[in-house]
């Protein structure tokens, strides 16, 4: 315990803390929540450009092709991840239904844990690549537990490349696909 530092705590307590609202929430609630927030992203980036190009015709014309694009991809963004919450109440209460709400309760302590656990990991590698920040963070943290294990594992998160994950899973689906 002599390596316990006050950022360990407050971040144990956070990670607890959200950990008790994954309980609030259940495992299909916070996968719904992520997968809208991600998912979202991913399809606004896709489709920003289609969808300023039909506000532009149909609701409101924008001269600027950058605002049409921003509000192209908030728009997106928005639609996806509101029907992904959708889809999750929906399947909460089917999952309610069934009497397996305690495994859902239960599930979303662990997602909602390891949501917290990784946003951790992405700020801390991030703040320990600016050479000004990681000065400070070095002697301030450097008798904490938790904080390599962040670093560590948000070096491993950032290391990949999201056109390497997309590129595997396309291969993967076409292969499947071939099989058939």
């Amino acid at each position: 315990m002599e390596n316990v530092s006050i950022f360990d705590i407050i971040s144990l307590s956070l990670i607890l803390i959200l950990g008790i609202k994954g309980v609030i929430n259940g495992f299909i609630k916070e996968v719904a929540g992520l997968v809208g927030i991600i998912g979202g992203v991913f399809v606004a980036s896709r489709f920003a450009r289609e969808a300023g190009a039909f506000i532009d015709t149909n609701i409101y014309h924008i001269q600027n092709s950058a605002s049409l694009y921003l509000i192209g991809f908030v728009c997106v963004l928005v639609i996806f991840w509101l029907l992904s919450i959708f889809i999750g109440y929906v399947l909460e209460s089917v999952l309610k239904m069934s009497g397996l709400g305690f495994i859902d309760k239960l599930a979303g302590f662990a997602i909602g844990s390891a949501k917290i656990f990784l946003i951790f990991s992405i700020l801390a590698v991030t703040l320990s690549n600016i050479a000004f920040i990681k000065e400070k963070v070095d002697t301030t943290l450097e008798k904490s537990f938790m904080f390599p294990i962040f670093v560590d594992v948000g070096h491993y998160i950032v290391k990949q490349d999201p056109n390497e994950i997309v590129k595997k899973v396309e291969e993967t689906t076409n292969s499947l696909s071939e099989k058939k």
